[in-house]
């Protein structure tokens, strides 16, 4: 009976059963683990140029290889927990479903896709500092920030920071806009060191 009872248990997927208790618990770990692999293949994928690296800034490359490392890191101490919580009794992976506090606003949320598309299209128009800059202001606002004295000095910084991340660091040819805008972008990359 008892063997009986264990062959039932170790049923594979193919026959319409179960997979056995520790397989079945090390599912969720194949996330982590599929994202590690592709976090050390992908850097040879990036760039293919006989081009020279650039001496001054980090380079175009630095920025997704710095987020190819990261994301390998905390797929490293991802897989750990989950080994050490499969390891401990009574305790399961990390991969679970969040629980909603709150109901799930479409309405909210088709909003801050179509904000995303506009602030893709009108970046060639209006140039990355003011398109950034209104784009970072709006979606405070949207997510409930009024306070002016932090609204602006947040829009402000934050615009700045990623010019200089990324035009001044890795050197990549972010749109200026045109006209005004051109002539505006080119004043404040020169007020702000970046040019």
């Amino acid at each position: 009976m008892a063997s009986i009872q264990n062959k039932e248990q170790y049923r594979t997927p193919r026959t319409g059963g179960r997979l056995p208790p520790g397989l079945g618990l090390l599912l969720p770990t194949l996330l982590p683990l599929g994202l590690l692999v592709m976090a050390m293949i992908l850097p040879g994928f990036m760039f293919e140029s006989d081009q020279t690296a650039s001496t001054i800034g980090l380079g175009p490359a630095a920025w997704p290889e710095a987020i190819l490392m990261a994301m390998a890191v905390f797929c490293v101490l991802w897989i750990a927990r989950d080994v050490w919580a499969l390891g401990a009794a009574g305790r399961r992976p990390t991969l679970s479903f969040p629980v909603e506090d709150d109901h799930y606003h479409f309405g909210k949320a088709l909003i801050g896709l179509l904000l995303i598309i506009a602030y893709g299209w009108s970046l060639p128009v209006f140039g990355f500092a003011v398109t950034t800059t209104i784009f970072i202001m709006i979606w405070c606002l949207f997510g409930g920030l009024r306070n002016v004295l932090v609204l602006i000095p947040v829009t402000v910084i934050g615009t700045i920071g990623l010019m200089w991340l990324f035009m001044g660091l890795a050197l990549m040819p972010l749109p200026r806009g045109y006209g005004v805008f051109d002539n505006f972008s080119i004043w404040l990359l020169r007020a702000t060191g970046i040019y």
